[in-house]
């Protein structure tokens, strides 16, 4: 009994973690290649703008051979970039497709919100924040989100991507980067501009154009983050991020005050600010013409500098962006409320079966089935970067409860369930391809690995009636399981960290049913043992 459950487990299993671990790997390397571009691209910029400065001309008009290859670097990064976004095997789209196995010939549409696999979108971020960057330095303003380079001219493959045969697969996306990236790509862009400040302003004597291009920098960062400030961003990645960019402001009007001030003394009337710092700079004044109720001029905030430079902030395709957010903020808030009446639905129906309440249980299995098709699914297909955190505890929870009711009563439910009084346990495990609800390989594991939890509470129940045979089955399965995940190898992380608690709770059950044994050795009548009475043993069965 027990070689063949784990016969089962494990052919099923080992092809899909060979495929996850395959995809990952992918991902990963394609990670590697896009941080090698961008590094390659900033080393020849790095090598542009040193001989420019050496020809004492402006970067965009030395035309040698270290540009030309820069600008072809460049068109390598955006193609590499662009097949990366158009291609289906770098995103985890189990919401939309329901799974993330990607079957030969058939049809594939990516969500255009799928989360990247591998640490893609981090790269992601670091290219919007080198276009940002050089786009800033060369034209002095900043890139609006719909520029060309973060949209795809087409969203549909042309198969010709990575060399796969990808005729079949149909893209919803039309922009490169998500909002949340190109948002992290514009904060680390102000930290490049603080560097780069620091950097100019190291030959601020013999440059002239270096306090015009630091004021500028300053008033940059100001206006971004008076952006930023209008966000409310939840506590994330993003939101420490935002709270780094004040330090980038404060670093260039430190060093604006400081080139100021050692202008004055040493006679350096270049570097002396005709302008009082001391009011914070073009944040504050903002601040003071909002309280003046003065009206803005356009619906973009444009600040006219010395020499014809102006500097301007995309601040309606910012605002769709915090638009977008909040509504995002919305639907998450709505996925949490709902997904507490799932969980708790399902955690209702396990205690149920140890009651031996099947009808209900298997009303309230129903009911969290309803629950994630009706109303979890629907806002998971719009915003699929949800899926992990709430919703994957409902499906845990759901996968742990529908492999109980199956190991207890087996295919036949109705059959079985009602003599559930007098039926013994059936010892079935359902394959991942048998649950009803589309889960990932993760809520496959962590439900089996809880399964255990509740055999070992079902084990006990059944030792106290003297019932050997059910407490063997007991054994078997949740050996089965225990030597499938060790067979398995590489594991996901939320199941790796039960492995520990699964195998205490393997020699928990040996024990229970060598004390069985020695019932029937002694012709004891009562069944008692240290399992049962130590309590807190019952939670250490992993089901909580």
């Amino acid at each position: 009994m027990a070689a063949q459950l784990w016969t089962q487990l494990t052919n099923q299993l080992e092809d899909r973690i060979k495929f996850e671990d395959d995809r990952h790997q992918k991902a990963t390397a394609r990670a590697w290649e896009l941080n090698a571009a961008l590094v390659r691209c900033e080393m020849f910029h790095q090598v542009a703008v040193e001989a420019a400065a050496a020809s004492n001309k402006p970067n965009n008009d030395v035309k040698d051979d270290n540009t030309i290859l820069q600008n072809k670097e460049e068109e390598e990064l955006d193609k590499l970039v662009r097949d990366t976004a158009l291609s289906p095997h770098f995103f985890n789209n189990i919401v939309h497709a329901g799974s993330s196995h990607v079957p030969d010939g058939e049809s594939i549409e990516v969500h255009p919100r799928a989360p990247r696999l591998g640490g893609i979108a981090s790269k992601m971020e670091d290219y919007a924040r080198y276009k940002t960057l050089h786009h800033f330095l060369s034209e002095g303003k900043l890139l609006p989100p719909n520029a060309p380079c973060f949209q795809l001219t087409d969203v549909s493959n042309d198969g010709e991507n990575d060399g796969d045969n990808n005729d079949n697969i149909s893209l919803r996306r039309n922009n490169i980067i998500t909002d949340e990236e190109y948002l992290a790509g514009v904060i680390a862009m102000c930290h490049d501009l603080g560097k780069y400040g620091v950097t100019r302003a190291s030959d601020a004597v013999d440059d002239e154009t270096t306090v015009p291009f630091i004021k500028r920098a300053r008033d940059a960062v100001s206006l971004i983050l008076e952006e930023l400030l209008q966000f409310d961003f939840r506590n994330g990645p993003l939101r420490r991020k935002y709270d780094s960019t004040k330090y980038s402001l404060k670093t260039l009007e430190t060093v604006l005050y400081e080139l100021s001030v050692a202008g004055a003394v040493g006679g350096h009337e270049s570097l002396v600010i005709a302008e009082n710092l001391d009011d914070g700079g073009p944040l504050k004044r903002m601040k003071i013409n909002e309280e003046g109720d003065s009206k803005p001029v356009a619906d973009d905030i444009i600040m006219q500098e010395g020499g014809g430079m102006s500097l301007a902030i995309p601040k309606k395709e910012i605002g769709e962006i915090r638009e977008r957010t909040d509504h995002r903020d919305k639907l998450r808030e709505s996925l949490i409320k709902t997904c507490r009446d799932g969980q708790k639905a399902a955690k209702q129906a396990i205690f149920a079966l140890h009651r031996g309440d099947a009808a209900r249980a298997a009303k309230l299995l129903n009911d969290v089935e309803n629950c994630v098709t009706n109303d979890l699914l629907p806002i998971l297909k719009e915003e699929p970067n949800m899926r992990h955190g709430s919703f994957a505890g409902v499906l845990e929870e759901y996968v742990e409860g529908k492999l109980f009711y199956t190991w207890l009563y087996g295919d036949n439910h109705e059959t079985n369930a009602g003599n559930s009084s007098k039926q013994r346990a059936v010892g079935k495990i359902l394959l991942m391809s048998e649950i009803p609800l589309k889960i990932s390989m993760e809520d496959y594991f962590g439900g089996l690995c809880d399964l255990t939890g509740e055999i070992g509470r079902y084990a006990i129940s059944r030792g106290t009636v003297r019932d050997k045979e059910s407490v063997k089955l007991c054994v078997d399965s949740s050996q089965s399981i225990n030597m499938t995940l060790k067979m398995l190898g590489k594991l996901p992380r939320n199941v790796s960290k039960k492995m520990s608690t699964l195998s205490k709770s393997v020699e928990k059950l040996d024990r229970v049913l060598y004390e069985q044994s020695l019932m029937e050795m002694t012709g004891r009548k009562e069944f008692a043992t240290g399992v049962e009475v130590v309590s807190p043993a019952f939670d250490n069965f992993m089901g909580d």
